[in-house]
């Protein structure tokens, strides 16, 4: 009878080799995890960073869009304000009157709103108040719109088709309830560079 035959295993080397092979293959699937997670987390940044970018213009859009011929007091003395006003020497970028804001808690007030807009350390700022012909006495109400902002410009197309950077121009009494014909909205953002809109002004 022959004799029986030897079985062989595995070496140490052997082994070894084969746990190198585990452990690289173990650390390229890990950083490929990793790898694929960053990159949700960074695609989900971006689409939230969209989605305000878009109720951002979505809501100074509305805002032009629904101007109403609402002239508001002065906080202090008998004047009047405009019911769209950009004065050069002022802080804020614009401050308009506009109609159609919601009272669905059934709020005993108007539905037209004043509106103002400020650029304040790079974030767009939109004020309104509570009641139309506010005092020093009625805080306004403060939102932040978006952040990372260059550079706002708002321009206002008049009726003789010329595009100005004030509104209005004062020169008799119905100045103060003077539309212009569209307004252009130009924003410009650190990460999304220059975005603008052409809104057309009801009336």
């Amino acid at each position: 009878m022959s004799a029986p035959s030897r079985q062989r295993g595995f070496t140490l080397i052997e082994i070894l080799v084969a746990t190198v092979i585990l452990a690289v293959m173990g650390v390229m699937a890990y950083r490929g995890i990793a790898e694929a997670r960053v990159a949700v987390v960074n695609a989900e940044g971006h689409l939230d960073r969209l989605r305000s970018v878009q109720r951002a213009v979505q809501t100074v859009v509305a805002d032009f869009r629904m101007l109403t011929l609402r002239r508001v007091r002065e906080p202090i003395g008998d004047g009047y304000r405009a019911i769209l006003l950009r004065d050069s020497n002022a802080i804020g970028l614009v401050e308009l009157s506009r109609a159609g804001w919601p009272n669905g808690a059934g709020v005993p007030r108007g539905t037209s709103q004043r509106v103002a807009y400020r650029l304040e350390q790079g974030k767009l700022i939109r004020e309104h108040w509570n009641v139309m012909d506010a005092t020093l006495a009625t805080p306004p109400v403060k939102k932040e719109i978006i952040d990372r902002v260059e550079r706002v410009e708002i321009r206002y197309l008049t009726s003789g088709r010329e595009w100005i950077a004030e509104w209005p121009q004062f020169g008799n009494a119905d100045d103060f309830f003077q539309r212009p014909l569209a307004v252009e909205i130009t924003l410009v953002l650190e990460d999304y560079g220059e975005i603008r809109r052409i809104v057309e002004v009801s009336g």
